[in-house]
């Protein structure tokens, strides 16, 4: 009889194991459909910022061609605040701290680059000129090579993490499902995993359905073939399947001067 129990018991937490496993994937699952589908509002904040790769930023250009060096400080080291919205082929992505963010709009007419800054209170866009943007011509080829972008590079590898190969970029490792499980604190995760010479473990958080966290850590040789260590944490603030409508339009106060393209006879 007590053998009996042992192998129920075993067998009980076996089934446990697989369902919480099942539960876990199937949380993950309801994200990468969405991030497939294109269709959804991402918010969230890379708390642990991605190092400097040159020392450039130690003056920043802010609006009309004015070298300002003082709030420099304000605008390095700092968490990183962001929002991507896509519906389809409209996609927008907000990147920055403070009161400056850099801004990407595509839709029909092209892409538009512009910075907000607020001051005061008030908020200016400074795209061709002050409160003036021009749609550039959107390069869907190279975008479709390279896959979708999420504002920070960090953000971009880790849901591109979750996708399906051949919607990733050519350079963009392979990612494989490893662990899940619960936390004491209530929170269950998800565990992914590349392999090969540069190793990342990523781990996604949730708390019931919910994503609320991501956190990485990457080891990486460099040059002199040293192994180098980095985290990544990202903060989850939405991550929802309704496509936030007014960041796929123009701000109010953005005068718009792209040239439209003359329609021919046949177009009539």
């Amino acid at each position: 009889m007590n053998k009996f129990i042992k192998v129920l018991t075993a067998t009980c937490l076996a089934m446990g194991t697989f369902a919480c496993s099942f539960v876990e994937a199937s949380n993950l699952d309801t994200y990468r459909n969405l991030l497939i589908n294109k269709k959804y509002t991402i918010k969230y904040v890379n708390i642990t910022p991605e190092e400097r790769v040159t020392n450039r930023d130690k003056v920043t250009l802010v609006g009309n061609n004015t070298m300002k060096s003082a709030q420099v400080s304000k605008l390095l080291y700092k968490p990183l605040e962001c929002v991507v919205v896509a519906d389809r082929a409209n996609r927008y992505e907000e990147i920055g701290v403070n009161n400056l963010k850099t801004c990407r709009l595509q839709n029909n007419n092209g892409t538009y680059f512009y910075t907000k800054y607020d001051d005061a209170g008030k908020t200016s866009f400074w795209g061709t000129k002050k409160n003036t943007v021009t749609a550039l011509p959107t390069n869907t080829i190279a975008y479709a090579m390279q896959g979708d972008a999420f504002g920070s590079g960090d953000m971009t590898r880790l849901l591109n993490a979750i996708l399906p190969d051949y919607m990733k970029s050519s350079d963009m490792p392979s990612y494989r499902y490893v662990n899940s499980g619960w936390l004491s604190n209530g929170l269950n995760y998800v565990d992914y995993k590349s392999d090969g010479r540069n190793m990342e473990a990523i781990r996604y958080y949730f708390n019931g359905y919910t994503l609320v966290k991501i956190a990485s850590a990457q080891f990486v040789y460099d040059d002199k073939g040293q192994l180098q260590a980095r985290r990544c944490i990202i903060k989850i603030n939405e991550f929802s399947p309704t496509p936030a409508k007014e960041y796929l339009v123009l701000p109010n106060g953005i005068k718009e001067l792209t040239k439209k393209a003359k329609k021919t006879e046949d177009e009539e």
